[in-house]
């Protein structure tokens, strides 16, 4: 087989690459031949949702859009009918990937293919989309919302952070990723597409690390290499990991948000004992995600510091001004330029034939200052916040119970969702909290509702949001 793949390390073609959690090893070989074969079934220059599970179907179409021009969106598969059917109207792909209990859902499409639990649908009246020559890729801003602001990205983007990835963390041939963070999220897709370009194996997984068998599963395919976002490891801290049975783990890592820096320090404790090293990182989706990561050896005098910036990128700090502030030691934006960094956002059809916008350089929004060479994080300026991995915007929050007739303001810090509500005890809090937690598709316990009389304010009409975290 005579094709040149970016995505897919054919230096061993018989060696494993992905694991399915049936127990099927497929090969490097075998992965490269499913996706020219998925390839056949699309057409280049085209968009595909792909609403999906860790399913070894989900990622032979999503390489094959990779590998094959057809531009593929990762959405997850909690997204609801609703929000869905506003981003098709949005972006009008021509083809979307599904379980097939969900095909009733698409109006206007037909199955052209069937693998295991999906169909691939095609668009009966298709028509050809104006797409940049470098446009590869499509993410979500704010993890599982269903918001029609989009992500733009080139081939090189995603190559250029899993390389920046591998070298970083020494990723060999010989390491064996658990992918158990869906891949619909730019953490969770950035272990596979590292993974596969090094040529290791991946074991993909839709159980979670409260199911006694994701322990028993990572014991019996020797897994290497486990990541997670904060709320992962606090709750790994309450289950006893260190009597597990685990004797080929390395290597763990997190990212996702700021890990207390109470439970940084006792899983420093905890891999340091274990023989593990423990890799803290940071990140956001328009860097592919990879900007930054502070290596084990720096963790216990600095569990505060999200390190210095990936291999062949660069981090500085700016004023107001613009001007670089770093070696000063205060306190400005943080800003990262690289390969990684995306062309640029979308918001509609339109917009997918835009050109390189950012040219390599991220505004990041958050305020950093840098001391004996690496950086620290003092707060955000964009208002969002992560909880449990999922990145939230707080206005697109607010947007939405506005829909839902109410007047609101959401606030809150990782890991946790503030909502105030202008309104009497009739409200059932319950009721909408529990709404919430479907639309946002996030944890209802990460949620807190409240009714106020009034929106405190500041004297220049904006939402005084001090009063309110008080």
């Amino acid at each position: 087989m005579k094709h040149s793949l970016d995505f897919i390390n054919l230096n061993r073609p018989n060696a494993t690459a992905i694991i399915s959690q049936d127990g099927q090893q497929i090969t490097y070989q075998q992965l490269a031949h499913d996706t020219v074969e998925a390839s056949r079934l699309l057409e280049p220059n085209n968009t595909i949702f792909i609403i999906a599970k860790n399913d070894y179907p989900a990622i032979t179409f999503y390489l094959a859009g990779m590998e094959f021009n057809t531009v593929p969106l990762l959405l997850s598969n909690r997204l609801q009918a609703e929000q869905l059917q506003s981003l098709i109207m949005q972006y009008q792909p021509n083809f979307i990937l599904v379980d097939k209990k969900r095909v009733n859902e698409f109006d206007g499409f037909n199955i052209v293919h069937e693998r295991k639990q999906y169909c691939l649908l095609k668009k009966n009246a298709a028509t050809k989309p104006k797409l940049h020559p470098k446009l590869a890729f499509l993410a979500t801003t704010s993890g599982s919302t269903g918001s029609p602001k989009l992500v733009r990205f080139s081939k090189q983007n995603l190559i250029s952070n899993s390389r920046s990835i591998i070298e970083y963390l020494a990723i060999s041939e010989k390491e064996r990723a658990i992918a158990h963070l869906p891949i619909s999220y730019s953490y969770g897709l950035s272990i596979l597409n590292s993974h596969l370009i090094a040529g290791a194996s991946i074991y993909l997984t839709n159980e979670t690390i409260m199911d006694k068998s994701f322990w028993e599963s990572m014991a019996e395919h020797d897994i290497t290499s486990f990541s997670g976002v904060p709320f992962h490891y606090e709750s790994l801290l309450r289950m006893r990991l260190s009597t597990m049975n685990l004797p080929k783990l390395k290597t763990m890592t997190q990212a996702g948000g700021k890990l207390n820096e109470r439970f940084l320090q006792k899983m420093s404790q905890l891999c340091e004992q274990m023989n593990v090293q423990f890799w803290v990182m940071y990140g956001q989706t328009e860097a592919s995600p990879r900007i930054a990561y502070l290596p084990s050896n720096k963790l216990k005098e600095n569990p505060d510091s999200i390190g210095v910036a990936i291999p062949h990128g660069k981090l500085w700090v700016k004023d107001r001004e613009g001007r670089d502030i770093t070696s000063s030691g205060k306190i400005g934006e943080l800003v990262y330029e690289g390969n990684n960094v995306c062309l640029g956002y979308a918001k509609s059809l339109t917009d997918l034939n835009n050109g390189d916008e950012n040219k390599g350089l991220l505004e990041t929004g958050d305020l950093a200052l840098c001391h004996s060479g690496l950086f620290f994080l003092k707060g955000r300026i964009k208002r969002f916040i992560k909880v449990f991995g999922n990145r939230i915007s707080l206005t697109h929050v607010e947007t939405i119970l506005h829909e839902l007739g109410y007047d609101a303001i959401a606030y809150g810090s990782d890991d946790k969702l503030n909502i105030a509500i202008v309104g009497n005890l009739d409200i059932d809090l319950s009721k909408l909290k529990f709404n919430l937690s479907e639309l946002l598709a996030i944890n209802f316990t990460a949620i807190n509702i409240k009714t106020i009389s009034r929106i405190p304010r500041l004297e220049s009409g904006k939402v005084d949001y001090q009063c309110l975290m008080k």
